[in-house]
C-alpha cells in the first residue's frame, strides 16, 4: 500500500526543520551520465551541485558489487581545480589535508569514493570513474540492475540519471524500470532517462533496471539465470498498475497531504523563522544588506550588461522573483539586435523568426549559439520559425533543454568566479557591489518616471536596457517608455516599429514558456507505460518507492 510510503519522508521532513538552518547539508543536483561500452563497462561522469556547511568529506558508499570493479577516478570543482587522487585514502585526515584530494576507501561492506569538501557553501563537484562488468550476461538478455545513487544524511533536491551507449538505439525494445525513488523514467533521443519529481530524502535511491535484447552487449560478466527471474524479485513490493483502488488511494495520500502540509504550517513558528533566517542570509550573502527598498536606484548596468553573470544572481536570489529561464528572452532579443535572427511577417501579418546564416556569431556567447541552434533545427525546412514547431521540437528533445539550461547557470556561475565576484560560496566584496547596482538598475527600470527623467537617447544604451529588462520580465513595460520618450530613437534602437517590437518581445516569451515546459520530465515523456502509476511491463512512465530488490552496488552517500 502506497501510504505507508508517505510516513517516513514525513518524519524527515518534520525533523529537518526542526534542525537549525545553518547546520544543513544538501545536494540540490545530482546529474549521472553513464555511457555503456559494448563490453558491459561504463564510464561514469556525475555532477554534484550542493550547499555545505559541515563535515570534512563526502562520500559514496559502493557495496554488493561482485566482479564490477571501480577504476579511473578523478574529482574537480567547479573553480577548475582537479584533486590528487589518492592511492589510500584516510578518513581519519583534517579538513586541509582533505581538500583538493580524492580516493577509494577500502571497508568491510565495499568501497567508498570519497573527496574533500575543501571549502564550506555552494560547490558543484564533477566526479568521473569506471565501473567493470556493470552490464550482466542473463541465459535470454542482456541486463543492468545497479542502485546509482542514495542519500544517507542530507537531503537532495533532484536526481537525474541519464544512460546511453554511442550508436545504439534504446528503444521500445529496451525494457525499462526505475524503483526507490518518486519520479519518471523514459525513452529519449535513443537514451534511457531517469529524474526525480519531489526530493529524495535519506533512505530513498536510484535504482534502475534495464533489459536488453541478448547480444546488445558482449559482457564477461555472465548470470545463469533468466531474466524473468531478476524481474520477479524487483517487482517484490512495487507499486501495483492503477486501478479504482489506486486512485482511492492516490485521493486519500493527496488529502493526507494536505493534512500534514496544514500541520507544518502551524507549527509555533519554527519553519517560518529557519525559512525568514535562511533568507536573510541570502540577502545578506548577495547584498551586504537585507533592506533592498533601501537601495537607490542606479543608471549602470550590473556586471557590464553580462547576461549570463546577471541571470546567474537574478535566478538565484528569491527575493528578485525571477521567471524561469527569462534568461532565453533576453538572449533572443540580443540576437535580433546581432542580426542572427530576422523579424519576417506572414501572409496575415503576423510577426515570426528567421534565420541570419550569416551573421557574425563571435558577437555571442556558445550558450547564446546553442539556443541559436536549437531553434534553427526546429524551424523546419524554410527556416521560419513558428511556435507549434519550437513546441513540437521541444517535446522530443527534453534532454537538450534541460543540458542547456544547466550549461546556462553554470556558465554564469563561472563568469561569477573568473571575476573574482564569487569566491567559496559567497559573494565578494566586488560581487556585492554589482548586484546592489543589479537592484538599484532593476528599480530604474520599474520606475517610467526615472527613465523619462534620467534616460540617455543612446541607441546601444537603449538596446541595452530592453535585453535586462527582457531579464526581469518587463521588457513590454520598458519598450513602451522608451517607445514615448523618443520614437524615431526607438526604432532606431530596435530596427523595427514599436507594434512589431512588442510582438516580437511576447513572441520570445512564448519560446521561453515553451523551453520551460519541456524543461521537466512530465512533459517530455515518451514511453510507452502510463504516467498515473507504475508500469510493470517495462514500457517506462512513474517509478515506484518499493521493489528493486537483487540489485548490484548500492550503499549510500554522505558527508563526515
Amino acid at each position: 500500500m502506497r501510504i505507508r510510503s508517505l510516513i517516513l519522508p514525513a518524519l524527515f521532513a518534520l525533523a529537518f526543520c526542526c534542525q537549525p538552518a545553518m547546520a544543513q547539508n544538501k545536494a540540490n543536483d545530482v546529474d549521472i551520465t553513464v555511457t555503456l561500452a559494448t563490453d558491459g563497462s561504463a564510464q561514469i561522469r556525475e555532477v554534484w551541485d550542493m550547499t555545505l556547511s559541515r563535515g570534512t568529506e563526502v562520500y559514496l558508499l559502493f557495496e554488493n558489487l561482485g566482479d564490477i570493479r571501480i577504476l579511473d577516478l578523478t574529482v574537480s570543482d567547479e573553480l577548475g581545480e582537479t584533486y590528487t587522487t589518492d592511492r589510500h585514502w584516510d578518513t581519519e585526515r583534517s579538513f586541509e589535508r582533505k581538500k583538493n584530494h580524492c580516493g577509494l576507501n577500502t571497508t568491510s561492506r565495499g568501497y567508498e569514493i570519497c573527496w574533500g569538501i575543501g571549502e564550506y557553501g555552494h560547490r558543484t563537484y564533477t566526479l568521473n570513474y569506471t565501473l567493470t562488468n556493470l552490464v550482466k550476461s542473463l541465459q535470454d538478455y542482456d541486463m543492468i540492475h545497479f542502485q546509482f545513487y542514495t542519500p544517507k544524511d542530507f537531503r537532495t533536491e533532484r536526481v537525474r540519471v541519464t544512460l546511453r551507449k554511442p550508436g545504439f538505439e534504446m528503444d521500445t525494445l529496451t525494457r525499462i524500470w526505475a524503483f526507490g525513488f518518486d519520479g519518471y523514467i523514459w525513452r529519449e533521443d535513443g537514451k534511457v532517462i531517469a529524474e526525480s519529481e519531489n526530493p529524495l530524502e535519506p533512505g530513498h535511491s536510484v535504482i534502475i533496471l534495464t533489459r536488453f535484447d541478448k547480444g546488445t552487449f558482449e559482457s564477461e560478466s555472465r548470470q545463469n539465470r533468466s531474466f524473468q527471474t531478476v524481474l520477479d524479485k524487483a517487482l517484490e513490493g512495487a507499486d501495483e498498475p492503477d486501478s479504482e483502488e489506486d486512485r482511492k488511494e492516490a485521493f486519500i495520500e493527496k488529502l493526507m497531504g494536505i493534512l500534514f502540509t496544514l500541520c507544518m504550517i502551524l507549527l509555533p513558528f519554527l519553519p517560518l523563522v529557519i525559512r525568514c533566517v535562511q533568507r536573510r542570509n541570502a540577502k545578506k550573502n548577495a547584498f551586504g544588506t537585507t533592506r533592498l527598498a533601501d537601495i537607490p536606484w542606479s543608471r549602470e548596468l550590473p556586471y557590464d550588461g553580462d547576461i549570463l553573470k546577471n541571470y546567474y544572481v537574478i535566478s538565484t536570489t528569491p527575493d528578485l522573483n525571477a521567471k524561469k529561464n527569462s534568461v532565453a528572452s533576453a538572449m533572443i532579443l540580443r540576437m535580433l539586435q546581432h542580426d542572427c535572427l530576422l523579424a519576417t511577417r506572414d501572409g496575415d501579418g503576423k510577426v515570426l523568426i528567421s534565420f541570419n546564416d550569416k551573421a557574425d556569431f563571435t558577437k555571442l556567447d556558445p550558450t547564446e549559439e546553442k539556443l541559436w541552434s536549437m531553434m534553427y533545427e526546429a524551424s523546419g525546412a524554410n527556416h521560419i520559425l513558428e511556435e507549434k514547431e519550437f513546441s513540437s521540437w521541444a517535446k522530443n528533445h527534453s534532454s537538450q533543454l534541460i543540458k542547456w539550461t544547466t550549461e546556462v547557470k553554470n556558465s554564469g556561475l563561472k563568469g561569477l568566479l573568473r571575476g573574482q565576484f564569487y569566491r567559496g560560496g559567497k559573494y565578494t566584496e566586488t560581487g556585492r557591489q554589482e548586484n546592489l547596482k543589479l537592484i538599484g538598475f532593476k528599480k530604474f527600470l520599474e520606475d517610467a518616471t526615472l527613465i523619462k527623467e534620467r534616460t540617455t537617447p543612446e541607441v546601444t544604451l537603449w538596446r541595452e536596457y530592453l535585453v535586462f529588462a527582457s531579464l526581469i520580465g518587463i521588457a513590454d513595460k520598458v519598450a513602451k517608455e522608451l517607445k514615448d520618450i523618443n520614437p524615431v530613437l526607438f526604432e532606431q534602437a530596435c530596427t523595427m516599429a514599436y507594434t512589431d517590437m512588442t510582438r516580437f518581445i511576447r513572441l520570445s516569451d512564448s519560446y521561453t514558456n515553451v523551453l520551460t515546459r519541456y524543461s521537466t520530465p512530465a512533459s517530455t515523456y515518451t514511453g510507452g507505460g502510463s504516467l498515473g502509476g507504475f508500469s510493470r511491463s517495462g514500457g517506462g512512465g512513474h517509478t515506484s518507492f518499493g521493489g528493486g530488490g537483487g540489485f548490484s552496488g548500492g550503499g549510500h552517500g554522505g558527508i563526515r
